[in-house]
């Protein structure tokens, strides 16, 4: 009889889905962001919104663009949780120029027609800025 010391190595279900639960303590990172480990992978993961969990490793391209001078809409596969495409928001943008060019972007992507799975988010900018040397 052939005796194997391993078992086969099977994918977290996060793997799949790429939503990540989380187990165990929670703390405050240095940004304010929640961080534990996922209940499935083990992994460090973090949650800059209620109820979205990320990895905690890696390059954030939102908390990067979050202190950034401008910000920008985002078109969101929420499904698969893919951004699609990004569109930068000028310096001088009014209330009516950000209604527009909401309007047009959920017009070229059919946002209105993907039953939720497409979303379009804002992700301000800060227009203060910090002078560094």
């Amino acid at each position: 009889m052939l005796s194997r010391g391993w078992t086969p190595t099977t994918l977290a279900p996060c793997w799949y889905s790429r939503r990540h639960v989380p187990s165990g303590q929670r703390t405050r990172d240095a940004e304010g962001a929640s961080v534990c480990t996922c209940r499935h992978c083990g992994r460090k993961i973090r949650s800059r919104e209620r109820g979205r969990w990320d990895l905690a490793e890696g390059f954030d391209i939102d908390a990067l663009q979050e202190r950034s001078r401008t910000g920008h809409f985002c078109v969101i596969d929420a499904l698969d949780g893919v951004v699609i495409a990004r569109y930068p928001i000028a310096m001088d943008a009014d209330e009516a120029w950000i209604r527009a060019k909401m309007a047009e972007i959920s017009e070229e992507y059919g946002v209105a027609n993907s039953e939720g799975e497409l979303q379009i988010r804002i992700v301000p900018g800060r227009r203060d800025t910090e002078a560094r040397h």
